[in-house]
């Protein structure tokens, strides 16, 4: 789930500011007292309240076809969601969250180095691109300026050990 520390008096000694362990989250992301949640488990992302730091709450949840939901990155002006899907042959997807209870997905992309059973792990926003990272197959870049439209546009391998169906063997 979600659990709230506080940081910014002793790093080293956090201090508990509440939590919402409702669903397991993965991995997540906060932008404006928003946290994005990508929940592995539960095969969705989830949207949290946390201005209330002592009780973080759900405000939205949204499923991901094929589940696995691993990772998830806001845009810079918070109306799109990029998610990626850790399996093989997973997608990066983009949705519209500029209503987060009307979300629909836009568009979605998988790594052109013709490998079909990559599996992408994290991608963050950089400006208007995603960088996303992959096991075994390297990193891409997305043009995300039409999150209707991803495209990719540039591509490294940064794994020439490919081992097969995505994972480290």
């Amino acid at each position: 789930g979600v659990m709230i520390l506080n940081l910014n008096e002793d790093p080293m000694n956090p201090i508990y500011e509440g939590e919402n362990d409702t669903f397991y989250l993965h991995d997540g992301m906060v932008a404006d007292n928003v946290l994005w949640g990508a929940s592995t488990q539960q095969g969705e992302f989830i949207i949290y309240d946390v201005l209330e730091k002592s009780s973080p709450t759900i405000m939205a949840s949204h499923p991901t076809p094929g589940g696995v939901t691993h990772n998830c990155w806001i845009s810079d002006d918070r109306n799109t969601l990029f998610t990626t899907q850790e399996y093989s042959g997973g997608y990066i997807r983009s949705y519209n969250v500029s209503d987060i209870y009307d979300i629909e997905m836009a568009d979605q992309i998988q790594s052109w180095s013709g490998l079909t059973d990559v599996i992408p792990h994290n991608t963050h926003v950089v400006g208007n691109y995603l960088v996303t990272s992959y096991y075994t197959d390297g990193i891409t870049i997305i043009d995300a300026s039409d999150p209707y439209n991803l495209i990719e546009i540039a591509y490294f391998d940064t794994s020439p050990q490919y081992q097969g169906n995505g994972s480290y063997g």
